[in-house]
């Protein structure tokens, strides 16, 4: 048996061990895009992402959402159904999102911290009604 303290220590130690990633991503201007549409970080990586909503005309609030792999339309249909009143974002505890945003306005930085999962394929997507069709793209997570 592993005294207690001992155990919070070797959590403490293997938390200072972990690599650290800042990512950035914007909106296309006004257009319904994310530039750029892949980012890359490594597995178990403490990301800090910065999302800047570049769009001057066209006020469309965007948000930024990491899905599960093959869950980005789940996650989009779940975000339409929670509705305006929830911001159009999926709902909280939903097991299939890794990371998201709140909703941005034009003109506005957000940024979040989370911790990459494993390695894959991890698409991200807007979840703004009608965007994710456009508004997509993945984060590729490699081996430590």
């Amino acid at each position: 048996m592993v005294p207690a303290g001992f155990a919070g220590y070797r959590a403490l130690a293997d938390s200072r061990k972990r690599s650290e990633v800042n990512l950035e991503i914007s909106t296309d201007g006004d257009l319904l895009a994310f530039k750029p549409g892949e980012l890359t970080c490594t597995a178990a990586a403490l990301v800090h992402l910065s999302f800047f909503h570049t769009g001057k005309y066209i006020h469309q609030d965007h948000d930024w959402v990491l899905t599960l792999p093959g869950e980005s339309n789940a996650v989009d249909q779940a975000a339409l159904l929670a509705g305006e009143a929830a911001g159009y974002v999926a709902p909280r505890g939903d097991r299939r999102v890794v990371a998201a945003t709140p909703m941005c306005g034009k003109g506005e930085h957000l940024s979040i911290d989370f911790i990459a999962p494993g390695p894959g394929d991890y698409p991200f997507i807007c979840t703004y009604p009608g965007h994710a069709a456009f508004m997509h793209g993945v984060l590729h997570v490699i081996p430590r």
